[in-house]
């Protein structure tokens, strides 16, 4: 069996939130406060948990409104609070444990739902009780059959050393007490017989107060009362007449819970640092999960698994997790602020906390298409996964995009740290369908800003003059309505004027628009002659209408698309009138750095604050017409030994910087890096705020 729906009402942040569990692996990430921990808690307040963490339930655990509503400022904490549980997939012998309480589904298959209620009541003291049952038709459960579904569950900021260390709340000692091996069994005078353990003790004992009689108080007079005789005259003198004890040296109590509490679990014979004895903590409590030999429910639940691990470590962790999980059928329910962690996890595994909901990543969840799913795993790292703890996410394809946006945020007064903004940069065009990660089969939508800054990639005419090369062609649709060879009529009216770049592209098109696998018999012929060519007459209409092609076939839910008005980033930044002269000085220097990477050190004086080189020329005058200008500062970027994107990107960062009390306006009332400025407010949710004001 094993947890596969969690509900809970007015519970902590969420005032209605149902969770779907898999078997195995389940990893909760999100941001902080987006409530992983709520969930968590739930689980372990209606389970309880192998070591017995006492359940206290405070006044803030029921849920209250934090968005004023209906004019009223004042809303009322609610007064009672609901956690539901439900597990599924029952084996026959699981089952019959628990036949009083379970029921079948509309599938016709065994299920068996746990709910608790509490209630707040005046002078805030609450009461809670748990039954279980299908929904009105509740009992209370015995607590033998209750304790069958006590979890693991290790805390967050988990004290590894004081758990693992011997004593009265020894860790240790509880996960060995509910083994086999270590229960006391019953003789046939129906008197508990000894533990082969205490017996190993009393050995000692007796081995020890042996030794201990021929040891003197002074080890050099032979007449001297040794140090056990010694002690019991002081304690003589000290007790009651009456008193006839005797102190005596044991190295335990030969009593087998309080053998166990003596024990400890080390690595080594040196203090372990606090991430050893962490892996040695959850090792543990594996142990407790494998051994167990009750039958109980298979559920371990660890808060902030990465807890004083370095990332290799937390890999080395999270794969053991995995493979322990497929082995023997555990199921696992984790929250983790790591990205080392969200990088390594199959997004089959990820649940997404945001909000009030949440959101599972895996197949059928999301618009990803399922081919794509390996893909994107794979291009996943530490750098890019922390898009799953953003509050707003910026998608770019290129390295130069990646450096200079955080640079205009600042300037624009939207620093991307301020508003908890991630930059995922893709190094291709193929984040465009990646984006669908963030869009929903199924409602609730993902209340998560995606902005997608993607380049037109339309290049110049200036281009094609210049290098002699041939003007490409393009295919649009053309038609409406089109009709095959058989009379029947296809509507292309979703993507009617769509402009594409190939053939190919333009048929997988017709077919997704027209939802067939194949191209009917006859339409081939016919978009084969929807050519265009560009020319200068229609290239600002071919970009204008590319970018709404891009825009409606990604535009969707929370993701929207922002391209650039003309070809790239760089075309596009020397095209403004008023930013030109500075991207230009970039390039210049990036072609400078590119014949000798030591003239970066030139950039920076004594204070290691950027200079802009004397023999630098910025201003540019070459060029009748804005295109030609444009073109001629961004040619060196296709000749052969072209400047690096980036390092250019770099500079021009700095050179904002540098020039901010005169930029900054001119950056704002750009049209050519509009599209940037609109992709930073919408990923920092300032176009929402716009919009609802708006509505």
């Amino acid at each position: 069996m094993f947890l596969k729906e969690l509900q809970l009402t007015n519970f902590r942040r969420f005032e209605s939130l149902k969770v779907n569990f898999q078997k195995g692996l389940n990893v909760l990430v999100g941001e902080n406060d987006s409530g992983k921990t709520a969930i968590v808690d739930a689980i372990r307040y209606i389970l309880n948990t192998k070591s017995f963490e006492n359940i206290r339930f405070e006044p803030r655990d029921f849920y209250k409104p934090t968005k004023i509503t209906g004019g009223n400022p004042q809303q009322e904490r609610a007064d009672t609070f609901t956690i539901t549980a439900v597990f599924f997939d029952f084996e026959e012998q699981e089952a019959a444990k628990f036949i009083e309480w379970g029921y079948f589904n509309e599938e016709k298959e065994f299920e068996l739902r746990l709910f608790l209620k509490a209630k707040l009541l005046d002078n805030d003291r609450i009461t809670w009780d748990t039954k279980a049952g299908p929904q009105g038709a509740e009992s209370h459960m015995d607590s033998d059959a209750k304790a069958l579904l006590q979890v693991t569950y290790l805390k967050p900021l988990r004290d590894a050393e004081a758990e693992m260390t011997p004593g009265y709340r020894s860790r240790l000692a509880q996960i060995l007490q509910s083994h086999n091996s270590f229960k006391k069994e019953k003789g046939v005078d129906g008197q508990y017989k000894k533990h082969e353990l205490e017996k190993i003790i009393e050995d000692a004992n007796k081995e020890i107060s042996k030794f201990l009689d021929d040891v003197k108080t002074k080890s050099s007079d032979e007449t001297s009362p040794t140090i056990l005789k010694s002690i019991n005259s002081y304690i003589e003198d000290f007790r009651q007449v009456d008193d006839q004890r005797e102190a005596s040296v044991k190295i335990a109590d030969p009593e087998l819970h309080k053998i166990l509490k003596t024990l400890g679990l080390e690595l080594e014979e040196n203090s372990s640092g606090l991430g050893t004895l962490n892996k040695l903590f959850m090792a543990a409590e594996l142990l407790h999960l494998e051994t167990d030999p009750f039958d109980t429910l298979q559920l371990c639940l660890i808060e902030e698994l990465e807890a004083h691990l370095h990332p290799q470590a937390q890999l080395r962790v999270i794969n053991a997790l995995k493979y322990i999980s497929n082995k023997n059928g555990n199921q696992f329910i984790l929250t983790t602020h790591s990205t080392t962690i969200g990088a390594s996890i199959s997004l089959e595994n990820l649940i997404l906390c945001r909000g009030q909901n949440v959101y599972p990543m895996w197949q059928g969840q999301t618009n990803l298409a399922i081919g794509d799913y390996k893909f994107l795993q794979r291009f996943l790292d530490s750098t890019k996964a922390n898009m799953f703890f953003a509050r707003g996410v910026i998608m770019v394809e290129g390295d130069a995009e990646n450096i200079l946006i955080p640079t205009i945020a600042d300037l624009i007064g939207k620093p991307l740290h301020k508003y908890g903004v991630s930059i995922v940069n893709v190094g291709s065009t193929a984040f465009l369908r990646y984006s669908k990660i963030f869009q929903r089969k199924i409602s609730p939508e993902l209340d998560l800003p995606v902005s997608v800054i993607t380049d037109l990639d339309i290049p110049a005419i200036e281009y094609f003059d210049s290098e002699q090369k041939d003007k490409p062609e393009y295919y649009q649709v053309k038609e409406n309505i089109l009709t095959d060879t058989n009379g029947n009529s296809h509507c292309l009216e979703s993507i009617h004027k769509n402009i594409y770049t190939s053939l190919d592209d333009l048929k997988a098109a017709v077919k997704s628009a027209i939802s067939q696998t194949t191209m009917p018999k006859g339409l081939n012929t016919q978009i084969e002659h929807w050519k265009v060519r560009l020319d200068k007459d229609n290239i600002l209409n071919i970009r204008t209408t590319k970018s709404q092609t891009l825009k409606r076939k990604y535009d969707s839910q929370n993701v929207k698309v922002f391209t650039n008005k003309n070809w790239t980033l760089e075309y596009d930044s020397a095209c403004s009138e008023e930013l030109r002269d500075s991207f230009a000085l970039a390039v210049q220097i990036a072609k400078k750095i590119k014949s000798s990477e030591s003239y970066f050190n030139e950039l920076f004086d004594e204070d290691n604050k950027f200079q802009i080189p004397k023999e630098i020329a910025g201003e540019v005058t070459q060029g009748n017409s804005l295109e030609e200008i444009a073109y001629h500062i961004f040619k060196p970027f296709v000749d052969s030994a072209s400047p690096s994107k980036a390092v250019t990107a770099q500079i021009f960062s700095e050179i904002l910087l540098l020039k901010k009390d005169t930029l900054v306006e001119a950056l704002k009332r750009d049209s050519y890096l509009k599209y940037i400025i609109d992709a930073i407010n919408y990923a920092c949710g300032v176009l929402n705020e716009e919009e609802q004001e708006n509505d």
